[in-house]
């Protein structure tokens, strides 16, 4: 069973139990990634695969943080530095970061090591860089920043390939407070040195339904056809398992649209305080949903 993030929203029910017992048991049973644990005190760790190594130290590097050390991941092969990859600084005197190492793509010898520092700050964000090796060397691909505890990796479909498995950050705060917001999940993997998003292969689609049932059960039913953020997030995870007609239909008729003010928008995308008067319009919740999940890739 996979483990998922938990949504904004969920919060409250996690910490009750009353989705917490499942998702402990999901945690159970997921596969463990070798992962580097720091001794007290001590500024560096270390976890070995075979004659894969993955270090994480610290350092100061003026140009990242010209104040306080970042961690530095270090990937060695048989003994020998193959990467360097710096991470983000934690605004602490203790690196906040980890490695983990697993088998994320198949079309390489070498396992990959998944790398996460921690940048502070309120619900934000842990910054994933997946190290992996392309023909005879190794690189650093980017993933992105993720609020979470920083370990997002799961074998969701249970065929021995890791993903990294999140909240679609782009739905938090968007239409609604952090603490008001559901987001669809994301599946990303790296193939031959790019990240590529997976989450619409259909091999989740059962990932995808249980999320949206989690999503679901988490929300105040006298708030579920008035919090724009929860609408957001389930119209979306809706479209995911391939119900979106039934969503928009649902929303369309339990929607307020008397009670609805509207909101100025930027139609190209982007910000307001950026965007030409000509492409601005009022657009009520309902067409500012339809235009911001068009924009981010899911077509219904």
């Amino acid at each position: 069973m996979p483990r998922f993030p938990a949504a904004p929203f969920l919060a409250a029910f996690l910490l009750t139990g009353t989705i917490g017992a499942a998702q402990a048991q999901e945690e159970a049973e997921s596969p463990e990634y070798p992962v580097t644990e720091f001794a007290e005190g001590a500024k560096s760790a270390a976890v070995t695969v075979g004659n894969l190594t993955a270090g994480v130290s610290q350092a100061l590097r003026p140009e990242i943080d010209p104040n306080l050390e970042v961690p530095i991941l270090d990937v060695m092969v048989d003994g020998k530095t193959v990467l360097t990859v710096p991470g983000v600084g934690s605004g602490y005197d203790f690196v906040a970061a980890e490695a983990r190492i697993a088998e994320i793509d198949p079309d390489n010898a070498a396992q990959e090591v998944y790398f996460s520092s921690y940048s502070g700050g309120a619900h934000c964000c842990n910054t994933v860089i997946i190290a992996e090796a392309v023909g005879d060397r190794w690189v650093g691909v980017p993933i992105g920043e993720f609020d979470g505890d920083g370990n997002y990796l799961e074998d969701i479909d249970g065929d021995g390939l890791a993903q990294i498995v999140t909240a679609d950050q782009r739905f938090l705060y968007t239409f609604d407070c952090y603490a008001c917001s559901a987001a669809p999940l994301t599946m990303t993997t790296v193939r031959a040195g790019k990240a590529v998003d997976i989450s619409t292969d259909p091999r989740f689609l059962k990932a995808h339904r249980d999320w949206l049932a989690q999503i679901e059960e988490g929300v105040d039913p006298a708030q579920r056809w008035t919090s724009a953020g929860f609408l957001a997030g389930w119209v979306a995870t809706k479209i995911r398992v391939g119900e979106g007609p039934d969503a928009w239909q649902q929303l369309s008729a339990n929607w307020d649209a008397a009670a609805d003010p509207g909101e100025e928008v930027c139609v190209t995308g982007g910000d307001l305080d950026a965007c030409a008067k000509k492409n601005r319009a009022v657009l009520s919740f309902p067409a500012r949903l339809k235009l911001f999940l068009e924009q981010s890739g899911y077509a219904s």
